[in-house]
């Protein structure tokens, strides 16, 4: 009969040395992998913002009315198709229509102090879903027609003036601008913006 002993231990203190090896790399290993999970999780928000936006941003600038039920309707369906919930508070989409204020637009007498020539303004807003999640980026103007969207006096009314915003429009051309707040689950939120 062969000894098998000493072999035998060998295999156990094998065992034990894998054991604590693989529990070893286990404590690094876990945490990476949920990172790894929560970044591809808030990737894939960005992305479902981002599509939201331009999406509803390409309607807006071909002259979809968004002052109609129906058509906000359609906003918040195509932000559901996308996994946005801004039906029920968890987000939101505020639409900005941008001009420069240029000297025809002071011609007439209503306009005569015209205080925002030469600046960006934001001539319409809506805000579709919970307003309370974000603020625009472009300002908030605060005199808006809530039936129309339409921004009252915004070639004399500072509160109209667009913020950060490039000064490359032509007379009488308007930028179209979506954006879109998404509140996630881990307390946190998702900001995009689009513009046409």
């Amino acid at each position: 009969m062969v000894d098998l002993g000493p072999m035998q231990r060998q295999l156990k203190q094998a065992r034990g040395t894998s054991v604590a090896l693989y529990a070893l790399g286990a404590i690094f290993l876990v945490p990476l992998f949920i990172g790894v999970f929560l970044v591809n999780s808030s990737a894939s928000q960005s992305d479902q913002a981002n599509q939201v936006s331009r999406d509803i941003a390409s309607m807006y600038a071909q002259g979809v009315d968004f002052s109609t039920v129906a058509n906000r309707n359609i906003a918040r369906r195509v932000a559901e198709g996308m996994g946005m919930d801004i039906g029920r508070g968890k987000g939101v989409v505020i639409l900005s229509k941008i001009r420069v204020v240029n000297d025809a637009d002071c011609a007439t007498d209503a306009a005569r102090d015209c205080a925002n020539q030469g600046r960006a303004v934001i001539t319409q807003r809506y805000v579709i879903g919970n307003s309370g999640l974000g603020n625009s980026s472009f300002g908030t103007p605060q005199n808006v027609d809530r039936q129309s969207g339409n921004v009252h006096n915004w070639f004399t009314d500072a509160t109209a003036r667009a913020q950060d915003f490039p000064l490359n429009l032509k007379p009488g051309e308007s930028t179209y601008a979506a954006e879109c707040y998404l509140t996630l689950p881990e307390s946190r939120s998702v900001y995009s913006r689009a513009m046409f």
